[in-house]
């Protein structure tokens, strides 16, 4: 009864911790309450009616160039309207000219309406549906080709001074589309791939004239083959960039042939004779980094404290074939400021090599391990990183 009285009142020294240190930090309940006039808006106390980040509401922000007039998002002259989320003067706007939309193209605007600059021809105003009409030059404009309405086939550009004045120039060219045609290029064109009509299949792209697959994310496609340039030694960095012989390709970079464990194409940190965590590296831990009892061992387990943990890295400084076991799972160790660790014990196999470990996962004394020779069990006094 005692010991759980003591872990109660541990692990409650550490929650009343916690409060002191969110209150000191400045945390501010959502409870807050806010003075008359104010509102509480995710813990902090504003004025509905001014401010531009909560204005008429809690998290109603005003766009860039208007401000908070009596909870309406208001913008400021000479600005008259919003448009697409900018505030805009719509009297003078090429690209809202009169209303949200209306693009005067080559124009300018004056009050509200589209001023399209002669000479007239060919600068004129087309019909722009659902829009006002925009001024275009009709000497280069594909949709207004020679005239408002006279649109050359997609992918034609438009030049007056030529016969026809709509052209399709290499190395695009024109292929049958449904009941007319289309300018396009066989290179690139998946409807017409190397040749007019030729389709490729769904999932692939055209490329080079060719139909190619289509690569996934990290993947380049090289040479028709979807390949990590980051560690491809035959295309290291980009296409056709390989590496001499016997050197690998790592990030990106010819290296060195890797000597350590390779999983899938990273050379990992891990020696040769650890496992792969499928196609990944496995993780680093240690027992005592940095002293003459350092163990370097390497697991599919991230770095983390918690009993499971614990046991691993008492098996690795004391293992089964020596005699290691635990003897307590959970023992709160009063010494450690409360803190719940594990007591692992290797058994006198030889006299000389009976000893035990304290391995600390929960508590403030978390990542603390204290070894001992004999049969004395002791726990950590130093606050320090012992095991990870």
């Amino acid at each position: 009864m005692g010991g759980s009285i003591a872990r109660f009142m541990a692990r409650g020294g550490w929650v009343l911790a916690l409060v002191v240190a969110a209150a000191a930090a400045g945390c501010t309940s959502s409870t807050t309450t806010c003075a008359t006039g104010s509102t509480n808006c995710g813990g902090t106390c504003t004025n509905l009616q001014t401010d531009n980040l909560h204005c008429g509401g809690c998290g109603t922000t005003c766009n860039a160039g208007s401000s908070c007039v009596a909870g309406i998002c208001a913008c400021a002259a000479p600005a008259n309207r919003v448009c697409f989320g900018l505030c805009v003067d719509d009297r003078t706007d090429a690209a809202n000219c009169g209303g949200c939309g209306n693009n005067c193209g080559i124009g300018t605007c004056a009050s509200g309406a589209c001023v399209c600059t002669p000479p007239n021809p060919p600068i004129m105003a087309c019909p722009n549906l659902p829009y006002v009409p925009t001024c275009v030059d009709t000497s280069s404009d594909p949709r207004n080709c020679g005239a408002c309405g006279s649109a050359c086939l997609t992918g034609e550009t438009c030049d007056t001074d030529l016969v026809p004045p709509c052209q399709c120039n290499a190395p695009k060219q024109l292929c049958p589309s449904g009941a007319t045609q289309v300018c396009t290029s066989t290179q690139t064109d998946p409807k017409n791939c190397g040749t007019c009509g030729t389709i490729c299949p769904t999932g692939q792209i055209c490329s080079g004239s060719a139909c190619q697959p289509v690569c996934t994310s990290g993947l380049t496609l090289c040479n028709g083959v979807c390949v990590d340039t980051r560690s491809d030694p035959a295309h290291c960095g980009g296409c056709n960039t390989p590496c001499a012989a016997g050197r690998s390709c790592v990030n990106s970079t010819c290296q060195a042939a890797c000597t350590t464990l390779t999983c899938g194409s990273t050379c990992c940190q891990a020696p040769i004779g650890n496992a792969c965590c499928g196609t990944n590296c496995p993780f680093q831990h240690k027992n005592f980094p940095l002293t003459v009892q350092e163990q370097t061992y390497y697991n599919c387990t991230a770095p983390a404290y918690n009993v499971v943990t614990a046991q691993t890295a008492a098996s690795v400084w004391a293992p089964a074939s020596e005699g290691g076991k635990y003897i307590n799972l959970n023992y709160t160790c009063p010494n450690s400021g409360g803190s719940i660790c594990l007591i692992w014990q290797r058994d006198a196999l030889i006299g000389s090599n009976m000893a035990c470990g304290v391995f600390c996962y929960e508590g403030p004394y978390t990542g603390a391990a204290r070894t001992n020779p004999g049969t004395a069990c002791l726990c950590p006094t130093e606050q320090k990183i012992d095991w990870y």
